[in-house]
């Protein structure tokens, strides 16, 4: 990154965050396949994306229940 031009570091708290945000979306993209939807209405799309990320957020309570990476 250093050498593009225009770079400005990011404050420490930033990419502290950054980081676990980036493999959420990741995850929902490739194990959910959130961006593959075959609804044929709103209510549809919108009752899929809502079960894809209630299944996201029940596993990362699991792992954290257990002390494991929330993410993994």
């Amino acid at each position: 990154r250093k050498n593009q031009h225009g770079y400005n570091p990011q404050p420490y708290i930033f990419r502290k965050y950054r980081k676990p945000i980036e493999t959420l979306f990741s995850q929902l993209c490739d194990q959910f396949m959130i961006r593959r939807n075959y609804s044929k209405s709103f209510d549809g799309f919108k009752n899929r994306i809502l079960s894809k990320i209630m299944a996201m957020t029940v596993i990362q309570c699991i792992n954290k229940q257990n002390n494991r990476n929330i993410n993994n």
